[in-house]
Protein backbone atom coordinates (compact mmCIF):
# COMPACT_ATOMS: atom_id res chain seq x y z
CA UNK A 1 0.00 0.00 0.00
CA UNK A 2 1.39 3.51 -0.86
CA UNK A 3 1.12 6.10 1.94
CA UNK A 4 2.85 8.92 -0.05
CA UNK A 5 0.15 10.49 -1.07
CA UNK A 6 -1.34 10.77 2.04
CA UNK A 7 2.26 12.03 3.75
CA UNK A 8 1.91 15.05 0.85
CA UNK A 9 -1.86 16.05 1.74
CA UNK A 10 -0.49 16.10 5.20
CA UNK A 11 2.28 18.51 4.98
CA UNK A 12 -0.32 20.74 2.63
CA UNK A 13 -2.55 20.93 5.46
CA UNK A 14 0.19 21.63 7.87
CA UNK A 15 1.49 24.34 5.73
CA UNK A 16 -2.12 26.37 5.49
CA UNK A 17 -3.22 25.98 8.48
CA UNK A 18 0.76 27.91 9.70
CA UNK A 19 -0.08 30.26 7.11
CA UNK A 20 -3.53 31.10 8.41
CA UNK A 21 -2.11 31.45 11.80
CA UNK A 22 0.26 33.88 10.98
CA UNK A 23 -2.38 36.17 9.17
CA UNK A 24 -4.34 36.03 12.14
CA UNK A 25 -1.38 36.82 13.86
CA UNK A 26 -0.60 39.76 11.88
CA UNK A 27 -4.43 40.63 11.50
CA UNK A 28 -4.82 40.67 15.75
CA UNK A 29 -1.71 42.87 16.05
CA UNK A 30 -3.06 45.63 13.38
CA UNK A 31 -6.65 45.56 15.02
CA UNK A 32 -5.01 46.24 18.37
CA UNK A 33 -2.79 49.17 16.97
CA UNK A 34 -5.43 50.09 15.03
CA UNK A 35 -7.64 50.80 18.44
CA UNK A 36 -4.95 51.78 20.44
CA UNK A 37 -3.40 54.56 18.24
CA UNK A 38 -5.42 58.20 17.63
CA UNK A 39 -4.75 58.46 14.09
CA UNK A 40 -5.86 55.20 13.14
CA UNK A 41 -8.96 54.94 15.67
CA UNK A 42 -9.83 58.27 13.88
CA UNK A 43 -9.58 56.65 10.41
CA UNK A 44 -11.61 53.91 11.56
CA UNK A 45 -14.24 55.48 13.64
CA UNK A 46 -14.52 58.51 11.96
CA UNK A 47 -13.83 60.77 15.00
CA UNK A 48 -10.81 63.32 14.86
CA UNK A 49 -7.57 62.55 16.55
CA UNK A 50 -7.66 64.22 19.99
CA UNK A 51 -4.62 67.27 19.97
CA UNK A 52 -1.64 66.35 21.42
CA UNK A 53 -1.53 67.67 25.22
CA UNK A 54 -0.12 71.18 24.94
CA UNK A 55 3.17 71.40 26.60
CA UNK A 56 4.64 73.57 29.26
CA UNK A 57 7.76 74.71 27.40
CA UNK A 58 8.68 74.06 23.48
CA UNK A 59 11.72 76.48 23.57
CA UNK A 60 15.33 76.36 24.53
CA UNK A 61 17.68 79.25 25.22
CA UNK A 62 20.21 79.56 22.97
CA UNK A 63 23.09 82.18 22.62
CA UNK A 64 23.41 83.68 18.89
CA UNK A 65 26.91 84.98 18.94
CA UNK A 66 26.81 89.10 17.87
CA UNK A 67 27.59 89.45 14.44
CA UNK A 68 31.46 91.07 14.13
CA UNK A 69 31.45 94.30 12.61
CA UNK A 70 32.92 94.58 8.92
CA UNK A 71 36.50 95.41 9.16
CA UNK A 72 36.03 98.85 7.57
CA UNK A 73 33.62 99.97 10.56
CA UNK A 74 35.04 102.78 12.92
CA UNK A 75 35.26 100.94 16.72
CA UNK A 76 35.16 103.84 19.41
CA UNK A 77 36.08 103.21 22.81
CA UNK A 78 35.14 105.85 25.02
CA UNK A 79 38.14 105.54 27.90
CA UNK A 80 36.72 106.74 30.93
CA UNK A 81 37.22 110.25 32.07
CA UNK A 82 38.14 109.76 36.02
CA UNK A 83 39.61 106.82 37.49
CA UNK A 84 37.54 105.05 39.58
CA UNK A 85 38.49 102.95 43.03
CA UNK A 86 36.79 100.17 44.00
CA UNK A 87 36.45 99.10 47.76
CA UNK A 88 36.61 94.65 47.98
CA UNK A 89 34.23 92.75 49.59
CA UNK A 90 35.18 90.49 51.94
CA UNK A 91 34.58 87.04 50.59
CA UNK A 92 31.99 85.38 53.44
CA UNK A 93 29.91 88.83 52.76
CA UNK A 94 26.98 88.84 50.66
CA UNK A 95 27.24 89.94 47.12
CA UNK A 96 25.92 93.61 47.16
CA UNK A 97 26.08 96.50 45.02
CA UNK A 98 28.44 99.05 45.91
CA UNK A 99 29.17 102.78 44.06
CA UNK A 100 32.71 103.23 43.17
CA UNK A 101 34.14 106.04 45.45
CA UNK A 102 35.61 108.24 41.93
CA UNK A 103 38.86 109.98 43.22
CA UNK A 104 38.63 113.60 41.20
CA UNK A 105 42.36 114.90 40.72
CA UNK A 106 43.28 118.16 39.39
CA UNK A 107 45.04 118.20 35.99
CA UNK A 108 48.92 118.70 36.34
CA UNK A 109 49.95 122.23 35.85
CA UNK A 110 53.19 122.13 33.78
CA UNK A 111 55.59 125.37 34.34
CA UNK A 112 56.95 126.24 30.87
CA UNK A 113 60.75 126.27 31.05
CA UNK A 114 62.04 129.64 29.22
CA UNK A 115 65.43 129.06 27.29
CA UNK A 116 67.61 132.30 27.46
CA UNK A 117 68.30 133.47 23.99
CA UNK A 118 71.82 133.23 23.07
CA UNK A 119 73.84 135.56 22.90
CA UNK A 120 74.13 137.26 19.87
CA UNK A 121 77.27 136.93 18.07
CA UNK A 122 78.67 140.21 16.06
CA UNK A 123 79.69 139.75 12.92
CA UNK A 124 81.58 141.78 10.17
CA UNK A 125 79.22 144.91 9.06
CA UNK A 126 76.67 144.62 11.88
CA UNK A 127 76.90 147.53 14.42
CA UNK A 128 76.16 146.33 17.87
CA UNK A 129 77.53 147.11 21.45
CA UNK A 130 77.02 146.32 25.19
CA UNK A 131 74.44 148.04 27.40
CA UNK A 132 74.02 147.47 31.05
CA UNK A 133 69.90 146.17 31.75
CA UNK A 134 68.26 149.17 33.27
CA UNK A 135 71.26 151.22 33.16
CA UNK A 136 71.21 153.08 29.32
CA UNK A 137 70.32 156.92 29.77
CA UNK A 138 70.72 160.00 27.98
CA UNK A 139 72.69 162.11 30.60
CA UNK A 140 76.52 161.53 30.55
CA UNK A 141 78.08 160.25 33.38
CA UNK A 142 81.39 161.47 34.23
CA UNK A 143 84.14 159.62 34.96
CA UNK A 144 85.45 158.87 38.63
CA UNK A 145 89.06 157.72 37.30
CA UNK A 146 91.71 160.11 38.83
CA UNK A 147 94.51 162.30 36.77
CA UNK A 148 95.87 160.88 34.30
CA UNK A 149 99.05 160.67 33.98
CA UNK A 150 101.37 163.01 31.47
CA UNK A 151 102.49 161.76 28.47
CA UNK A 152 104.99 163.30 25.70
CA UNK A 153 102.69 165.32 23.46
CA UNK A 154 104.20 164.09 20.20
CA UNK A 155 106.20 160.99 19.00
CA UNK A 156 108.42 160.42 16.46
CA UNK A 157 106.74 157.86 14.13
CA UNK A 158 103.82 156.25 12.63
CA UNK A 159 100.25 156.71 15.07
CA UNK A 160 98.65 153.43 15.83
CA UNK A 161 96.67 152.51 19.23
CA UNK A 162 97.01 149.51 21.19
CA UNK A 163 94.22 147.49 23.43
CA UNK A 164 95.17 146.19 25.98
CA UNK A 165 92.42 143.14 27.08
CA UNK A 166 94.02 142.08 30.04
CA UNK A 167 94.47 145.52 31.91
CA UNK A 168 91.22 146.92 30.22
CA UNK A 169 93.86 149.89 28.85
CA UNK A 170 93.91 151.53 25.42
CA UNK A 171 97.10 153.44 23.99
CA UNK A 172 97.43 155.80 21.93
CA UNK A 173 101.31 155.72 20.21
CA UNK A 174 103.20 158.08 18.01
CA UNK A 175 105.87 155.55 16.84
CA UNK A 176 107.45 154.15 19.91
CA UNK A 177 106.44 157.15 21.92
CA UNK A 178 103.69 157.18 24.03
CA UNK A 179 101.25 160.38 23.62
CA UNK A 180 98.01 159.50 25.81
CA UNK A 181 96.41 156.32 27.47
CA UNK A 182 93.10 155.74 28.67
CA UNK A 183 90.60 153.18 31.15
CA UNK A 184 88.04 151.27 28.83
CA UNK A 185 85.48 148.44 28.89
CA UNK A 186 85.99 145.79 25.97
CA UNK A 187 84.20 142.43 25.48
CA UNK A 188 82.89 140.16 28.19
CA UNK A 189 84.02 136.63 28.45
CA UNK A 190 80.47 135.43 26.62
CA UNK A 191 81.14 138.01 23.99
CA UNK A 192 84.70 139.03 23.69
CA UNK A 193 86.47 141.72 21.69
CA UNK A 194 88.35 139.83 18.64
CA UNK A 195 92.15 140.15 18.87
CA UNK A 196 94.89 140.92 15.87
CA UNK A 197 96.00 143.69 13.90
CA UNK A 198 93.27 146.04 12.22
CA UNK A 199 93.18 149.20 10.47
CA UNK A 200 90.13 151.62 11.14
CA UNK A 201 88.07 151.60 7.95
CA UNK A 202 85.35 154.22 8.65
CA UNK A 203 84.36 157.17 11.24
CA UNK A 204 81.11 158.11 12.61
CA UNK A 205 81.30 161.45 14.24
CA UNK A 206 77.53 159.92 15.93
CA UNK A 207 75.31 157.34 14.81
CA UNK A 208 72.49 155.20 16.39
CA UNK A 209 73.73 151.69 17.94
CA UNK A 210 71.56 148.94 17.77
CA UNK A 211 70.84 144.97 18.72
CA UNK A 212 69.22 142.49 20.42
CA UNK A 213 67.45 143.94 23.26
CA UNK A 214 68.73 147.74 22.75
CA UNK A 215 68.45 150.95 20.54
CA UNK A 216 71.11 153.80 21.59
CA UNK A 217 70.86 156.88 19.44
CA UNK A 218 73.95 159.02 18.81
CA UNK A 219 76.48 156.83 19.75
CA UNK A 220 79.32 159.59 19.59
CA UNK A 221 82.90 159.31 18.33
CA UNK A 222 82.82 155.94 16.46
CA UNK A 223 85.82 153.96 15.03
CA UNK A 224 85.38 150.92 13.35
CA UNK A 225 88.41 148.76 13.15
CA UNK A 226 86.63 145.33 12.34
CA UNK A 227 83.33 144.64 11.05
CA UNK A 228 81.04 145.81 13.82
CA UNK A 229 83.85 145.83 16.24
CA UNK A 230 85.22 149.50 17.47
CA UNK A 231 86.52 152.05 19.49
CA UNK A 232 83.54 154.95 20.92
CA UNK A 233 82.18 157.05 23.66
CA UNK A 234 80.14 155.19 26.05
CA UNK A 235 77.21 157.59 27.61
CA UNK A 236 75.10 154.53 29.58
CA UNK A 237 77.28 153.07 32.30
CA UNK A 238 80.72 154.26 34.15
CA UNK A 239 82.34 151.16 34.84
CA UNK A 240 85.46 151.21 32.87
CA UNK A 241 88.11 148.88 33.84
CA UNK A 242 85.62 146.26 33.75
CA UNK A 243 84.60 143.88 30.34
CA UNK A 244 81.14 145.14 29.79
CA UNK A 245 80.80 145.61 25.85
CA UNK A 246 79.42 142.87 23.39
CA UNK A 247 82.95 143.15 21.89
CA UNK A 248 83.87 147.20 20.94
CA UNK A 249 85.93 148.95 23.29
CA UNK A 250 83.79 151.47 25.81
CA UNK A 251 85.58 154.70 25.95
CA UNK A 252 83.99 157.84 28.29
CA UNK A 253 83.16 160.48 25.97
CA UNK A 254 85.97 162.99 26.62
CA UNK A 255 88.26 160.36 25.77
CA UNK A 256 86.39 158.92 22.81
CA UNK A 257 86.49 162.36 21.41
CA UNK A 258 90.62 162.56 21.76
CA UNK A 259 91.53 159.38 20.48
CA UNK A 260 88.38 160.47 17.61
CA UNK A 261 90.59 163.73 16.88
CA UNK A 262 93.79 162.33 16.56
CA UNK A 263 93.43 159.03 14.68
CA UNK A 264 92.45 158.60 10.89
CA UNK A 265 90.72 156.23 8.83
CA UNK A 266 93.80 153.53 8.05
CA UNK A 267 95.13 154.20 11.66
CA UNK A 268 96.82 150.59 13.10
CA UNK A 269 94.98 149.33 15.94
CA UNK A 270 96.76 146.71 17.86
CA UNK A 271 94.60 144.22 20.46
CA UNK A 272 96.17 141.83 22.64
CA UNK A 273 95.77 140.16 26.18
Amino acid sequence: MNNKPQKNNNLLYLSIGAISLVVCVVIGVAAWTAVNHPVFASILGGTPAPAPAQQDKLWAQVEIAKPLPALDTEIVFNAPDLAATFTPQPADAPASVTEPTVLVTDAPTFTPTIEPSPVATETPAQLSMEIIPNTPTSVYVPPTAGPKPVYASTGNGERWIDVDLTNQRTYAYEGDTLVNSFVVSTGTWATPTVTGQYNIYVKYRSARMSGPGYSLPNVPYIMYFYGSYGLHGTYWHNNFGTPMSHGCVNLTTDDAAWLYNWASVGTLVNVHY
